[in-house]
């Protein structure tokens, strides 16, 4: 595998470091349901932690577009606390469906509590997303996010039905990386444009940053998931080969196979889910294939694109903090 060079993501958000602090705060002292349990739960959740990649993003391109940018904007907190929100709710929700018991190292909530109050967790947070979106009163701003949520939906539920399925094209797996992962990512970066009322061409550009960046961030989540460690991962190492994921590497190894092999390989596939050695097998292939450094010049391609659109934007210490942004999610390690 390529050797890429590794970034500290907090010294690439050190320009933002009191906005990223406050978020912290709001996050664990004002999105507070009436439940005490619902309370606790929201509160354990925040406190974990996490990489804040999404309101990063919107800070820094708060930040690089408006020269008279100050700490204090309500509205840019509210966007941020929306794309955390809705990011943290699709986690709870995907890790009920996937039964899983462990994310980022930690016991996921449905290890600790009862589906019920899980997907309530979800749904509250969704639900306070929502409401910022109604304080925001940007109707073009409502219009991105509830396009997220919808993307967010129809990605789920076509992962699900497509499951070990290896007849699965580019076009598909594209489709979902964006409406799954991509989309949030997108809006964003685009959320903060329209705020800030840009003209055309440079919210085209920060647009454009947003998906390219969405994009490699979730391909080099479908690498992680053959080269990471269970301990870096935070998660059991192979997880989404095991859940039936036909991702990047199993695409790309499967275009390398001869006839023959292919039809081995869908076989191996189809008996994944109840045979652990054949998990070995499959990773034999795609080894054999070069599957994982092809994926990651794939996520490269993407990574080049995203830095490129900021060609138009003034140089700062924000944008450079962006395209430095943009390395690190190629670099990062889980």
């Amino acid at each position: 595998m390529q050797t890429i060079p590794k970034l500290n993501l907090q010294e690439i958000l050190e320009p933002i470091k009191p906005e990223l602090e406050r978020l912290e705060q709001r996050l664990l002292n004002e999105i507070s349901p009436d439940s005490r349990s619902l309370t606790t739960i929201v509160q354990d959740i925040f406190q974990a932690g996490g990489k804040r990649l999404r309101p990063a993003i919107s800070f820094l391109v708060y930040k690089a577009l408006s020269s008279t940018s100050t700490h204090d904007n309500e509205k840019l907190y509210l966007i941020a606390e929306i794309s955390e929100l809705i990011h943290t709710a699709s986690l709870i929700h995907d890790d009920i469906i996937d039964n899983s018991l462990v994310r980022r190292s930690m016991p996921t909530l449905n290890s600790k509590w009862n589906n019920a109050i899980t997907v309530v967790s979800g749904d509250f947070m969704f639900a306070r997303a929502a409401v910022n979106l109604g304080k925001l009163d940007i109707n073009e701003i409502v219009c991105l996010y509830a396009k997220v949520l919808e993307n967010l939906c129809a990605g789920e539920i076509e992962q699900i039905e497509h499951k070990y399925d290896t007849e699965l094209n580019w076009d598909y797996y594209y489709t979902k990386t964006y409406k799954k992962t991509a989309s949030l990512i997108e809006a964003s970066a685009e959320s903060i444009a329209v705020l800030l009322g840009t003209e055309p061409k440079t919210r085209e550009a920060i647009r454009t940053y947003g998906y390219e960046l969405g994009m490699a961030f979730q391909l080099i989540d479908d690498i992680l998931d053959y080269t990471a460690s269970a301990e870096a991962l935070g998660k059991p190492a192979g997880s989404d080969l095991k859940d039936g994921q036909v991702t990047l590497p199993v695409l790309i190894t499967i275009e390398s196979l001869s006839e023959t092999e292919r039809n081995d390989f869908n076989k191996l596939i189809t008996k994944l889910a109840d045979a652990e050695p054949v998990l070995n097998q499959l990773l034999g292939y795609i080894e054999k294939a070069n599957a994982i450094n092809k994926s990651i010049v794939v996520a490269a391609e993407h990574i080049n694109k995203a830095k490129n659109a900021l060609n138009p934007i003034q140089d700062s210490i924000y944008k450079t903090a962006l395209l430095d942004l943009a390395d690190f999610v190629l670099s990062r390690s889980h």
